[in-house]
Formats: C-alpha cells, structure tokens, sequence
C-alpha cells in the first residue's frame, strides 16, 4: 500500500495489483489486506474556513493518521474506547481506501489549522470519525 502526499492537492492511495502480497500484511485481520488489489483513489485536502494556516507537519500527520486507521480499525482496544463513548462502533462501517484516506485527511486539516494545531480545540479520532459518519467535512480545498 502506498500513499502519496499532495499536499494542497490531497493525497493519492496506491494498492498493490498483487493479492499474495495484499494477504501479507503482518496485522492479517486488518481491513487493509481484504482491500482491493490494485485499486488506486484519490483523497481531497480541505479547506481551513477562518484561512488560519500552517501547514508544517501536514504531511506527517496525514501518515499517521492513515497508519493509525488501517492499523486499529476494528482491533478490541478500539471497540472499547468506541464503547466507553457512547457506542460509536468502529465496525459499523467498512474500513476503504477511502474511508482511510478521509481520516488521514481529516487529521492533516486538523494540523493545518494554525488555531487548533498546538491542542486547544483539537479533535480527537473519535471525533474525526463522527465528522465522517456525519458527512460533516470541511469544504473540499480547490
């Protein structure tokens, strides 16, 4: 699996074409290795309303948050943080390329604002994942 900032422009996903190598994934139950074989998406960035900017660090945070996701998705630990919120079941949805890269764009958005960036205000995963199940997402950057 390979995933390409770029940057303003979002990001782009790449599934490897080979399946042997898909189901090699070192975490077999991840979601990541029923993805697909090759199978490529782009991901949009988005948009900071207030235009507050800074986007230092934008590009590592995006592969955190897309290793993050595809790591925990649906693992115990996660469905018992989920559980202590209120029932926000990860397993309600299906991890995708896409799902996984909206995360990781959400979560370089959250780093790209200069008010929020440094913790006050910071949403949490579970936070982010609400957005999505939502469709609350920011405006879509041009």
């Amino acid at each position: 699996i390979i995933l390409l900032s770029l940057g303003s422009q979002g990001s782009y996903i790449s599934i490897t074409p080979d399946p042997n190598r898909l189901k090699q994934l070192s975490h077999s139950s991840s979601c990541a290795s029923r993805w697909t074989p090759g199978m490529q998406v782009r991901v949009p960035a988005y948009t900071i309303g207030h235009g507050e900017v800074n986007a230092n660090g934008a590009g590592d945070a995006l592969f955190a948050g897309f290793c993050l996701v595809v790591s925990s998705w649906g693992g115990d630990a996660v469905r018992r943080l989920c559980a202590k919120r209120g029932g926000n079941d990860v397993n309600a949805w299906e991890l995708t390329p896409e799902v996984a890269g909206t995360f990781a764009s959400l979560v370089a958005w959250q780093r790209c604002d200069a008010r929020t960036r440094d913790g006050e205000g910071m949403r949490s995963a579970f936070d982010l994942m609400d957005m999505m199940k939502k469709g609350d997402l920011p405006e879509i950057l041009k």
